[in-house]
Protein backbone atom coordinates (compact mmCIF):
# COMPACT_ATOMS: atom_id res chain seq x y z
CA UNK A 1 0.00 0.00 0.00
CA UNK A 2 1.50 3.61 -1.02
CA UNK A 3 2.15 5.70 1.41
CA UNK A 4 0.58 9.34 0.98
CA UNK A 5 1.50 12.39 3.44
CA UNK A 6 -1.12 15.09 3.51
CA UNK A 7 0.54 18.34 4.59
CA UNK A 8 -2.10 19.76 7.05
CA UNK A 9 -1.66 23.62 8.20
CA UNK A 10 -3.56 23.08 11.08
CA UNK A 11 -6.87 24.86 10.09
CA UNK A 12 -9.28 24.67 12.99
CA UNK A 13 -12.33 25.97 10.40
CA UNK A 14 -12.43 26.20 6.30
CA UNK A 15 -11.72 25.00 2.86
CA UNK A 16 -7.86 23.57 3.41
CA UNK A 17 -9.85 21.50 6.39
CA UNK A 18 -12.43 20.15 4.54
CA UNK A 19 -10.32 19.19 1.58
CA UNK A 20 -7.73 16.83 3.96
CA UNK A 21 -10.70 15.17 5.50
CA UNK A 22 -12.52 14.96 3.12
CA UNK A 23 -9.49 12.63 0.81
CA UNK A 24 -8.24 10.95 4.52
CA UNK A 25 -12.51 9.91 5.08
CA UNK A 26 -13.33 8.79 1.34
CA UNK A 27 -12.78 5.85 -0.10
CA UNK A 28 -8.88 5.99 -1.11
CA UNK A 29 -8.49 5.25 2.42
CA UNK A 30 -8.82 1.73 1.69
CA UNK A 31 -6.49 2.16 -1.43
CA UNK A 32 -3.43 4.28 0.81
CA UNK A 33 -1.85 4.82 4.08
CA UNK A 34 -2.51 8.73 4.67
CA UNK A 35 -0.34 10.37 7.45
CA UNK A 36 -0.65 13.89 8.00
CA UNK A 37 2.24 16.24 7.94
CA UNK A 38 1.47 18.85 10.37
CA UNK A 39 3.17 22.17 9.95
CA UNK A 40 3.09 23.91 13.47
CA UNK A 41 4.70 27.18 12.66
CA UNK A 42 5.41 29.90 9.40
CA UNK A 43 8.90 31.83 9.31
CA UNK A 44 7.38 34.59 7.36
CA UNK A 45 10.15 36.10 5.09
CA UNK A 46 13.10 35.72 7.00
CA UNK A 47 15.35 33.69 4.94
CA UNK A 48 17.56 31.74 7.86
CA UNK A 49 14.32 31.03 9.06
CA UNK A 50 13.17 29.57 5.63
CA UNK A 51 16.46 27.64 5.56
CA UNK A 52 15.88 25.99 9.33
CA UNK A 53 11.79 25.55 8.12
CA UNK A 54 13.20 23.37 4.80
CA UNK A 55 15.76 21.29 7.05
CA UNK A 56 13.05 20.18 9.92
CA UNK A 57 10.20 19.06 7.55
CA UNK A 58 12.87 17.67 5.42
CA UNK A 59 13.72 15.51 7.88
CA UNK A 60 10.37 14.52 8.98
CA UNK A 61 9.21 13.46 5.60
CA UNK A 62 12.51 11.45 5.08
CA UNK A 63 11.43 9.64 8.56
CA UNK A 64 8.12 8.46 6.93
CA UNK A 65 9.79 7.16 3.85
CA UNK A 66 6.44 7.78 1.75
CA UNK A 67 5.46 8.10 -1.77
CA UNK A 68 3.64 10.75 -2.53
CA UNK A 69 3.33 13.99 -0.15
CA UNK A 70 0.47 16.41 -1.28
CA UNK A 71 0.69 19.86 -0.86
CA UNK A 72 -2.28 21.99 -0.53
CA UNK A 73 -1.89 25.62 -1.69
CA UNK A 74 0.81 27.97 -3.53
CA UNK A 75 2.14 30.93 -1.60
CA UNK A 76 5.27 31.07 0.12
CA UNK A 77 4.72 28.62 2.34
CA UNK A 78 3.97 26.14 -0.45
CA UNK A 79 6.91 26.65 -1.91
CA UNK A 80 8.96 25.76 1.17
CA UNK A 81 7.09 22.64 1.87
CA UNK A 82 7.68 21.82 -2.07
CA UNK A 83 11.53 22.44 -1.52
CA UNK A 84 11.76 20.33 1.46
CA UNK A 85 9.82 17.73 -0.31
CA UNK A 86 12.46 18.03 -3.15
CA UNK A 87 15.39 17.11 -0.81
CA UNK A 88 13.77 14.41 0.95
CA UNK A 89 13.53 10.86 0.12
CA UNK A 90 9.65 11.20 -1.14
CA UNK A 91 8.90 10.02 -4.74
CA UNK A 92 6.40 12.46 -5.67
CA UNK A 93 5.07 15.96 -5.06
CA UNK A 94 1.77 16.80 -6.06
CA UNK A 95 0.66 20.27 -5.70
CA UNK A 96 -2.67 21.45 -5.54
CA UNK A 97 -3.56 24.65 -6.05
CA UNK A 98 -6.78 26.13 -4.55
CA UNK A 99 -5.78 29.81 -4.91
CA UNK A 100 -3.11 32.18 -6.30
CA UNK A 101 -2.09 35.62 -6.30
CA UNK A 102 -2.80 35.51 -10.26
CA UNK A 103 -6.63 35.50 -8.75
CA UNK A 104 -6.29 39.46 -7.56
CA UNK A 105 -2.57 41.12 -8.58
CA UNK A 106 -2.21 44.18 -7.60
CA UNK A 107 1.04 46.37 -7.87
CA UNK A 108 2.75 45.21 -4.75
CA UNK A 109 6.14 44.23 -4.52
CA UNK A 110 4.95 41.09 -2.11
CA UNK A 111 2.62 40.53 -4.64
CA UNK A 112 4.55 40.61 -7.72
CA UNK A 113 7.55 38.38 -6.32
CA UNK A 114 4.65 35.64 -5.71
CA UNK A 115 3.30 35.63 -8.93
CA UNK A 116 6.38 35.64 -10.96
CA UNK A 117 9.19 33.95 -8.60
CA UNK A 118 7.89 32.08 -5.76
CA UNK A 119 4.12 30.40 -7.57
CA UNK A 120 6.12 29.82 -11.07
CA UNK A 121 8.97 28.23 -8.88
CA UNK A 122 6.70 25.99 -6.68
CA UNK A 123 5.04 24.89 -10.09
CA UNK A 124 8.12 23.89 -11.54
CA UNK A 125 9.51 21.84 -8.63
CA UNK A 126 6.44 19.86 -8.32
CA UNK A 127 6.56 16.77 -10.02
CA UNK A 128 2.54 16.72 -10.98
CA UNK A 129 0.07 19.97 -10.40
CA UNK A 130 -3.60 20.54 -11.13
CA UNK A 131 -5.77 22.96 -9.83
CA UNK A 132 -9.38 22.38 -8.49
CA UNK A 133 -11.35 24.50 -11.19
CA UNK A 134 -11.52 25.39 -15.05
CA UNK A 135 -11.59 29.47 -13.68
CA UNK A 136 -7.97 28.92 -12.21
CA UNK A 137 -6.06 26.99 -15.15
CA UNK A 138 -7.00 29.93 -17.68
CA UNK A 139 -5.41 32.31 -14.87
CA UNK A 140 -2.72 31.20 -13.34
CA UNK A 141 -0.32 31.59 -16.15
CA UNK A 142 2.74 29.40 -14.60
CA UNK A 143 0.78 26.55 -15.47
CA UNK A 144 0.09 27.66 -19.56
CA UNK A 145 1.72 24.87 -20.86
CA UNK A 146 3.49 22.79 -18.43
CA UNK A 147 4.35 18.72 -18.65
CA UNK A 148 3.19 18.23 -14.74
CA UNK A 149 -0.22 20.32 -15.56
CA UNK A 150 -2.54 17.50 -14.39
CA UNK A 151 -5.68 19.68 -14.99
CA UNK A 152 -8.85 20.16 -13.03
CA UNK A 153 -9.88 17.97 -10.18
CA UNK A 154 -12.78 19.63 -8.53
CA UNK A 155 -13.20 19.25 -4.68
CA UNK A 156 -15.68 16.65 -3.54
CA UNK A 157 -19.61 17.35 -2.79
CA UNK A 158 -20.31 17.07 0.36
CA UNK A 159 -21.22 13.64 1.86
CA UNK A 160 -23.52 14.78 4.51
CA UNK A 161 -27.19 13.79 3.88
CA UNK A 162 -29.41 16.97 4.03
CA UNK A 163 -32.16 14.95 5.44
CA UNK A 164 -30.03 13.82 8.72
CA UNK A 165 -29.60 17.53 9.76
CA UNK A 166 -32.27 18.75 12.27
CA UNK A 167 -34.17 21.48 11.09
CA UNK A 168 -35.13 24.37 13.22
CA UNK A 169 -32.19 24.81 15.81
CA UNK A 170 -30.66 28.23 13.64
CA UNK A 171 -34.12 29.74 13.96
CA UNK A 172 -35.05 28.24 17.30
CA UNK A 173 -31.76 29.94 18.72
CA UNK A 174 -32.09 33.44 16.78
CA UNK A 175 -36.12 33.33 17.78
CA UNK A 176 -36.76 33.87 13.88
CA UNK A 177 -40.32 32.67 12.49
CA UNK A 178 -40.46 30.46 9.74
CA UNK A 179 -41.70 33.34 7.90
CA UNK A 180 -38.71 35.13 7.38
CA UNK A 181 -36.09 34.92 4.70
CA UNK A 182 -33.13 33.70 6.51
CA UNK A 183 -29.79 34.90 3.88
CA UNK A 184 -26.40 33.47 4.95
CA UNK A 185 -23.05 34.31 4.39
CA UNK A 186 -19.90 32.22 5.82
CA UNK A 187 -16.86 32.67 5.71
CA UNK A 188 -13.80 34.98 6.46
CA UNK A 189 -15.36 38.29 7.50
CA UNK A 190 -12.63 40.69 4.78
CA UNK A 191 -13.49 42.54 2.17
CA UNK A 192 -12.15 40.21 -0.21
CA UNK A 193 -15.41 38.55 0.32
CA UNK A 194 -17.67 41.49 -0.35
CA UNK A 195 -18.53 42.22 2.72
CA UNK A 196 -18.90 46.14 1.94
CA UNK A 197 -21.21 45.39 -0.65
CA UNK A 198 -23.02 43.44 1.53
CA UNK A 199 -23.30 45.85 4.31
CA UNK A 200 -24.21 48.23 1.66
CA UNK A 201 -27.27 45.90 0.50
CA UNK A 202 -28.45 45.54 3.65
CA UNK A 203 -28.91 49.19 4.56
CA UNK A 204 -30.77 49.47 1.65
CA UNK A 205 -33.00 47.09 1.77
CA UNK A 206 -36.07 48.03 4.03
CA UNK A 207 -37.99 44.49 3.41
CA UNK A 208 -38.58 43.06 7.19
CA UNK A 209 -39.09 39.99 5.55
CA UNK A 210 -35.36 39.33 4.94
CA UNK A 211 -32.79 38.55 8.13
CA UNK A 212 -29.25 38.38 7.64
CA UNK A 213 -26.56 36.25 9.17
CA UNK A 214 -23.33 36.45 8.88
CA UNK A 215 -20.89 33.22 9.99
CA UNK A 216 -16.92 33.70 10.49
CA UNK A 217 -14.46 35.86 11.84
CA UNK A 218 -12.23 38.83 10.73
CA UNK A 219 -11.52 42.17 10.68
CA UNK A 220 -14.71 43.20 8.50
CA UNK A 221 -16.75 42.58 11.65
CA UNK A 222 -15.80 46.00 13.10
CA UNK A 223 -17.54 47.57 10.03
CA UNK A 224 -20.59 45.34 10.42
CA UNK A 225 -20.62 46.69 14.55
CA UNK A 226 -20.50 50.20 13.14
CA UNK A 227 -22.27 50.67 10.11
CA UNK A 228 -25.08 48.16 11.20
CA UNK A 229 -25.93 49.29 14.53
CA UNK A 230 -30.01 49.24 14.20
CA UNK A 231 -30.00 46.57 11.77
CA UNK A 232 -28.28 44.62 15.09
CA UNK A 233 -30.26 46.07 17.47
CA UNK A 234 -33.64 45.40 15.62
CA UNK A 235 -32.65 41.48 14.88
CA UNK A 236 -32.31 42.14 11.38
CA UNK A 237 -28.88 41.36 11.76
CA UNK A 238 -27.20 38.81 13.82
CA UNK A 239 -23.37 38.39 13.41
CA UNK A 240 -22.74 35.11 14.71
CA UNK A 241 -18.87 34.44 14.61
CA UNK A 242 -17.10 31.36 13.82
CA UNK A 243 -19.20 28.40 14.44
CA UNK A 244 -18.54 24.55 13.87
CA UNK A 245 -22.01 24.10 13.00
CA UNK A 246 -22.57 25.82 9.45
CA UNK A 247 -24.82 22.83 8.24
CA UNK A 248 -27.64 23.47 11.00
CA UNK A 249 -27.04 27.01 10.10
CA UNK A 250 -27.34 26.57 6.32
CA UNK A 251 -30.00 24.04 7.14
CA UNK A 252 -32.51 26.78 8.65
CA UNK A 253 -31.32 29.74 5.46
CA UNK A 254 -33.43 29.95 2.55
CA UNK A 255 -30.66 32.27 0.37
CA UNK A 256 -26.67 31.76 0.15
CA UNK A 257 -24.93 34.84 -0.28
CA UNK A 258 -21.55 34.74 -2.17
CA UNK A 259 -20.42 38.24 -2.86
CA UNK A 260 -16.78 37.63 -2.55
CA UNK A 261 -14.37 39.33 -4.92
CA UNK A 262 -12.28 36.35 -6.39
CA UNK A 263 -13.12 32.42 -5.49
CA UNK A 264 -11.56 28.99 -6.77
CA UNK A 265 -13.49 25.85 -6.06
CA UNK A 266 -15.81 27.10 -3.03
CA UNK A 267 -16.52 24.27 -0.38
CA UNK A 268 -18.48 26.42 1.75
CA UNK A 269 -20.22 27.12 -1.77
CA UNK A 270 -21.05 23.70 -2.56
CA UNK A 271 -22.00 23.34 1.36
CA UNK A 272 -24.89 25.50 0.86
CA UNK A 273 -25.88 23.32 -2.44
CA UNK A 274 -25.99 20.57 -0.19
CA UNK A 275 -28.03 21.88 2.42
CA UNK A 276 -30.53 23.06 -0.12
CA UNK A 277 -29.82 27.17 -0.18
CA UNK A 278 -30.80 29.05 -3.21
CA UNK A 279 -27.18 30.86 -4.09
CA UNK A 280 -27.00 34.30 -4.96
CA UNK A 281 -23.38 34.85 -6.10
CA UNK A 282 -20.62 36.76 -7.57
CA UNK A 283 -19.83 35.28 -11.45
CA UNK A 284 -15.94 35.49 -10.22
CA UNK A 285 -13.05 32.19 -10.46
CA UNK A 286 -15.17 28.85 -10.28
CA UNK A 287 -18.30 29.96 -8.89
CA UNK A 288 -19.78 29.91 -12.24
CA UNK A 289 -18.43 26.01 -12.45
CA UNK A 290 -21.10 25.46 -9.62
CA UNK A 291 -23.79 27.91 -9.94
CA UNK A 292 -25.58 28.11 -13.73
CA UNK A 293 -27.22 31.34 -13.89
CA UNK A 294 -31.15 31.67 -13.80
CA UNK A 295 -30.61 27.93 -13.80
CA UNK A 296 -29.13 26.85 -10.80
CA UNK A 297 -29.23 29.91 -9.09
CA UNK A 298 -28.09 33.88 -9.70
CA UNK A 299 -24.43 34.78 -10.79
CA UNK A 300 -23.73 38.92 -10.19
CA UNK A 301 -20.61 41.22 -10.73
CA UNK A 302 -18.92 41.84 -8.03
CA UNK A 303 -18.48 45.30 -5.94
CA UNK A 304 -22.03 45.49 -6.77
CA UNK A 305 -24.20 45.96 -3.87
CA UNK A 306 -27.26 46.97 -6.67
CA UNK A 307 -26.74 43.73 -7.96
CA UNK A 308 -26.86 41.95 -4.08
CA UNK A 309 -30.25 44.00 -3.74
CA UNK A 310 -31.77 43.17 -7.22
CA UNK A 311 -30.97 39.12 -6.81
CA UNK A 312 -32.52 39.14 -3.11
CA UNK A 313 -35.76 40.96 -4.07
CA UNK A 314 -35.87 37.93 -6.88
CA UNK A 315 -35.26 35.02 -4.55
CA UNK A 316 -37.78 36.34 -2.34
CA UNK A 317 -39.95 33.94 -4.43
CA UNK A 318 -40.13 30.31 -2.96
CA UNK A 319 -41.10 29.06 -5.94
CA UNK A 320 -38.22 30.33 -7.46
CA UNK A 321 -35.93 29.49 -4.79
CA UNK A 322 -37.03 25.55 -5.25
CA UNK A 323 -36.72 25.57 -8.79
CA UNK A 324 -32.85 26.58 -8.42
CA UNK A 325 -32.15 24.34 -5.49
CA UNK A 326 -33.37 21.75 -6.88
CA UNK A 327 -31.19 22.34 -10.05
CA UNK A 328 -28.24 22.88 -7.96
CA UNK A 329 -27.92 20.37 -6.30
CA UNK A 330 -28.53 17.41 -8.76
CA UNK A 331 -25.84 18.77 -10.99
CA UNK A 332 -23.38 19.30 -8.11
CA UNK A 333 -24.28 15.54 -6.94
CA UNK A 334 -23.44 14.40 -10.22
CA UNK A 335 -20.09 16.79 -11.36
CA UNK A 336 -18.47 16.81 -8.40
CA UNK A 337 -18.97 13.30 -7.21
CA UNK A 338 -16.40 11.50 -5.34
CA UNK A 339 -16.21 8.65 -8.72
CA UNK A 340 -15.53 11.95 -10.48
CA UNK A 341 -12.95 13.62 -8.08
CA UNK A 342 -11.53 11.09 -5.89
CA UNK A 343 -10.80 9.24 -8.97
CA UNK A 344 -8.75 11.77 -11.06
CA UNK A 345 -6.68 12.13 -7.26
CA UNK A 346 -6.15 8.00 -7.56
CA UNK A 347 -4.91 8.00 -10.70
CA UNK A 348 -2.22 11.02 -9.55
CA UNK A 349 -1.66 9.10 -6.43
CA UNK A 350 -0.85 5.83 -8.59
CA UNK A 351 1.08 7.33 -11.28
Amino acid sequence: MRKILLHDQKYSVGGPKAVLDGIQNSYLEKKFEFVRLCQTEACGFNPFKAIMFINKYRKLINKENADVIYICGLQYTGLLMTIASKLSNVRKVVLSVHGSDWDNPNGSLRKWILMHIVEPLEIKLADSVFTVCEAAQKGIKPLHGKKNNEGVVYNTFPNVDYSQIPKGLLRNELNVDDEKIIVASVGRVVEAKGHREIIEAIKSIADEDFIFVVVGDGPYLDQYKNKCEEEIKNRRLFLLGRRCDVNNILRDSDIFLFATYNENHSIALMEAVNMHCAVLCTNVGGNAEIIQDKVSGLLIPSKDSNSIIDGLKELKDKEIRDKYVYKAFKECCTKFSSENTYGKLEKIFKD
